[in-house]
């Protein structure tokens, strides 16, 4: 009688580790889902997908360039002025983030913040967010852009919990070096 309860009892516990396996998603079906909530994203807000940075630097409200090497699609808003050196520091403020996959409707927002999120030029080790830095390529100081960050470019955060951002606007502050890097 006590085999037989063991093997139920084992039998049981079998059951719940199996299912339990099977309903968590894989990180294609993942990929997958974002992809489908980004285009779906991009048709709801009216946005064009330029395939190509414009020959001008000069975006519609409604335009974004999709970088290829990492998915980050970007509008700019205002290129700013100098660009940043390799090692310089990068001061970001966003304001109206969102998560548009989970259903979340607060905005969130670091404008207010006494610390703004800082990375160093050239220096990947302080990247909390990569996507941050792919317009620096074309952004420079006080410039402005909307982003939308697969959840794999984004913050440590957002990449554990497979969370796609939206950035209504996010601002770069660039120090300027006061020295020259070799």
């Amino acid at each position: 009688m006590r085999k037989i309860n063991f093997i139920i009892v084992i039998l049981i516990a079998f059951l719940f580790i199996g299912n339990s396996c099977d309903s968590q998603k894989t990180y294609a079906e993942y990929l997958k889902d974002e992809s489908n909530a980004i285009k779906q994203f991009i048709a709801e807000n009216g946005i064009i997908v330029l395939d190509e940075y414009p020959a001008d630097h000069v975006f519609e409200p409604n335009e974004f360039y999709r970088d290829p090497a990492t998915g980050v699609y970007y509008n700019v808003i205002d290129s700013g002025g100098y660009k940043a050196a390799l090692g310089a520091e990068v001061y970001i403020r966003f304001k109206g983030l969102s998560y548009f996959m989970d259903g979340d409707t607060t905005k969130y927002e670091n404008t207010y913040s006494p610390e703004p999120e800082t990375l160093v030029y050239g220096n990947p080790s302080t990247y909390s967010c990569y996507a941050w830095v792919v317009p620096l390529v074309h952004v420079g100081h006080l410039g402005r852009v909307k982003m939308i960050v697969p959840f794999n470019q984004g913050l440590a955060i957002d990449r554990s919990y497979f969370r796609t951002a939206f950035y209504e606007n996010l601002q770069y502050r660039i120090e300027e070096l006061d020295y020259p890097i070799n």
